[in-house]
């Protein structure tokens, strides 16, 4: 039955995805995923699927990613419908062995819809199970912190969301044994006023973060692979 449940919602994903082609952006990555199918796969590739904080990362600190061979899909601005929809062709096609899952903020930032927590729990859930059906390992990822998204200023409660679906996010990663790095913590005031809002220093705007934000971010998520695969 579970076979069936899956195969269905393939198919679903990509009768979805011929009809949403420029919503998800596929072709975002279309000529580097077939750069990535055709060098000999040798067990040990790591996806990264996110948005803004993916894209940057790489853009920023490229070198965390070419040294330790890492892919990047990160498409700035995405919500977590959109990387549901794109996760067969820029995840599941390249045949990783692990995949590092970052979405959420987007949604409550309500880019492209409404914000219901449920159903972007429901989304990053709906990941990691294509990636369980693959046999892919998964690393689930807290959003990162942000007091106050510049570009939606009328989105209220912003700390309380994301604090909210990362617990969520903990408790679903702990019930099924899944990997989960914990990025808002050590980057996040943790008292006062502006509780929940990124730390000084480590974004520009409140929400993205700098080389500083980052390099507090590298060591957790090279942690949790080294555990399950041999990298660079």
């Amino acid at each position: 039955m579970k076979k069936l449940i899956t195969v269905a919602f393939m198919a679903f994903l990509s009768l979805v995805s011929y009809a949403q082609d420029d919503w998800a952006n596929f072709g975002r990555y279309e000529q580097d995923n077939r750069e990535v199918k055709a060098t000999p796969n040798d067990g040990r590739r790591v996806v990264f699927i996110g948005n803004s904080i993916t894209q940057n990362w790489r853009s920023m600190r490229p070198q965390f990613f070419t040294d330790h061979g890492f892919i990047p899909r990160g498409i700035s601005g995405q919500t977590s419908y959109q990387m549901l929809l794109r996760f067969r062709e820029d995840v599941l096609s390249l045949n990783p062995k692990v995949v590092v899952i970052n979405a959420g903020t987007n949604d409550i930032a309500q880019n492209n819809h409404r914000y219901v927590e449920d159903r972007t729990f429901g989304n990053i859930v709906g990941m990691c199970q294509l990636a369980k059906a693959a046999k892919v390992k998964v690393i689930l990822t807290t959003i990162t912190p942000c007091g106050l998204y510049p570009w939606r200023r009328e989105i209220k409660d912003v700390p309380q969301k994301i604090e909210s679906l990362n617990a969520r996010l903990r408790d679903y990663a702990k019930q099924n044994k899944i990997a989960f790095v914990d990025y808002f913590t050590p980057m996040a005031i943790d008292s006062g006023e502006k509780k929940g809002s990124m730390k000084e220093g480590l974004s520009s705007d409140g929400c993205h973060p700098t080389d500083a934000g980052y390099a507090i971010m590298e060591p957790l998520i090279l942690q949790a692979i080294r555990k399950i695969v041999k990298v660079k």
